[in-house]
């Protein structure tokens, strides 16, 4: 009787075993599983971080689109669609319905490409020279005994054709002599005498011109000619020219410019929206052993642009230029800026530009993400119809037209986050546009918000080409006059003025006394370019 029972507990015992070591096998297989995946998705992290440093470096820059790019089927409203200036442009690779069906020839072959007609103005062919340009005139002949007739007596000349060609004379230095009238009776006391004054100069004691100070300006932050090679140039023509002189001439131009800035500064403010970004310029920081990372700030409306040094990226530098701003601040996410956004304070307009790199980044790997970017593609084809059109008819179009888009990217986000890991990078970039969904969204409310931050970002090329070239500051006060000076050379650029000639008119102006900076301001100086054309 005891044989039986003994067996029992035993075999009991044994399957107590048999199931402890099962249920050890599957917490260590889950635990597997779930290192596998962990290590799966820091794989694919990592995957994706070198595809990005792999295209950063040997692909291609540009965030183009082709597939499906701006085949969205618009229908422009009656009122707009007899506008030539509104009509929707036709890309490359877009072929409207109508004419896709159209398309074939009679017996079902494929008709022949046809020349794309030419847009009015896109090649001028040989432009005329501006009328200020100087012409020289060179007399080209023909040698007396070349030109004999068929009594060997020379032909004389009946006439001229004409060719132009650009020419080019290497810049260079000259000494200006500035001859001092004296007045006065003969053998008269030095008391009685009257000489007349050197004309105001930006550096009064200098030995430039304001002409010569003001293209060494011109040519550091319009052509991004770092002093150094402005010293070896000079050098060439026969001038020595210290690189402290021409730092010099720098400090001269935006200690001048600086009220103007500030003008441009409220005017900036003072607009319904802002475009606010930011980018990085290393600086000279002595005992360190490396360089500090110093920001410049851009801050652009749509009729100027100022630009702000600091010496670092805290979010308290544009919160004191904007501290009493209540209107639209168009920007990217960065945590620093939430102290501008809220209650009495400035409203936050999220860009679709970052929001569609984020899965441009990583379409040729996800499905997924192509069709996002594609949809995204549709809002800009949208906002390329209503490019010229008045607010009211570009809130309608983007009501009738953009909202169901970005309704629809909505809820494909929602659907896909489901299930999708956080960490991936497909994640990360679904994460970044759900967490700024309502930002995104802001624009569609009015009609004169524009739907990305590109302008700003625009702004800021220059900068990356400059500091590739002149490489860092040389001190807070460096970066601060660079900031006042590249604020004008932008302004010019935006009102397409020529720098040079712009600053020549205007140290001219500040030198006989004015104060009425807003009319010496680069958009004051178009109105008044304009107003001459008309």
């Amino acid at each position: 009787m005891t044989e039986p029972a003994d067996e029992l507990i035993e075999l009991r015992a044994a399957y107590r075993r048999v199931c402890s070591q099962l249920s050890e096998r599957d917490q260590v297989a889950h635990d597997l599983r779930q290192a596998n995946d962990e290590l799966t998705a820091k794989n694919e992290a990592l995957q994706a971080r070198i595809e990005k440093m792999t295209r950063r470096t040997y692909g291609w820059s540009s965030e183009r689109h082709h597939p499906g790019q701006q085949q969205i089927g618009l229908t422009v409203p009656a009122e707009l669609d007899e506008s030539p200036e509104t009509a929707m442009p036709a890309g490359p690779d877009v072929t409207p319905p109508a004419a896709s069906a159209a398309s074939a020839n009679a017996d079902g072959s494929k008709p022949k490409p046809k020349r794309r007609p030419r847009k009015p103005g896109s090649h001028p062919g040989r432009r005329r020279p501006p009328a200020t340009a100087e012409i020289i005139d060179e007399d080209v002949t023909v040698p007396e005994n070349e030109r004999l007739d068929e009594h060997g007596q020379p032909l004389p000349i009946l006439g001229w054709r004409t060719s132009n060609k650009w020419d080019y004379r290497p810049g260079t230095y000259l000494l200006r002599r500035f001859r001092l009238a004296i007045y006065g009776r003969p053998f008269s006391v030095a008391q009685d005498r009257i000489a007349a004054k050197m004309p105001a100069m930006l550096i009064p004691r200098g030995a430039m011109t304001d002409a010569a100070v003001i293209h060494t300006v011109v040519e550091k932050f319009a052509d991004h000619l770092p002093l150094y090679r402005q010293e070896a140039r000079a050098s060439r023509c026969g001038f020595l020219i210290s690189r402290a002189t021409l730092g010099n001439h720098v400090a001269a131009v935006a200690k001048a410019m600086e009220p103007i800035v500030g003008t441009l500064s409220d005017l900036v403010r003072g607009s319904p929206f802002i475009h606010l970004d930011d980018t990085p310029v290393r600086m000279l920081d002595p005992g360190r052993g490396h360089t500090a990372t110093t920001r410049i700030w851009v801050y652009r409306s749509a009729a100027a642009t100022v630009f702000r040094f600091s010496a670092s990226r805290e979010g308290r530098h544009p919160a004191d230029f904007l501290k009493d701003y209540r209107g639209h601040i168009i920007a990217d996410g960065y945590a620093g800026h939430e102290r501008l956004y809220g209650t009495d304070k400035a409203v936050h307009v999220a860009c679709w530009a970052h929001a569609r790199r984020k899965f441009s980044d990583i379409k040729h790997r996800y499905p997924f993400a192509w069709a996002i970017v594609d949809e995204i593609q549709r809002l800009y084809a949208i906002e390329d119809t209503a490019r010229f059109v008045s607010d009211e008819d570009r809130y309608r179009l983007r009501r009738d037209l953009s909202r169901p888009i970005i309704d629809r990217i909505g809820e494909k986000l929602d659907a896909a986050m489901a299930g999708r890991l956080p960490a991936s990078d497909l994640g990360q970039a679904i994460d970044y546009t759900r967490k700024r969904w309502r930002q995104l969204r802001r624009y569609l409310d009015l009609g004169w918000l524009p739907i990305d931050n590109n302008p700003a970002e625009n702004a800021l090329r220059p900068w990356a080409v400059g500091r590739k070239n002149w490489l860092f500051f040389g001190s807070e006060a460096g970066g601060e006059r660079a900031a006042i000076i590249a604020t004008i050379i932008e302004n010019c650029r935006m009102q397409d003025l020529d720098p040079y000639r712009y600053l020549r008119t205007t140290v001219a102006a500040l030198h006989t006394g004015r104060t009425d900076y807003a009319a010496l301001t680069p958009l004051a100086a178009a109105a008044v370019n304009d107003a001459g054309v008309a």
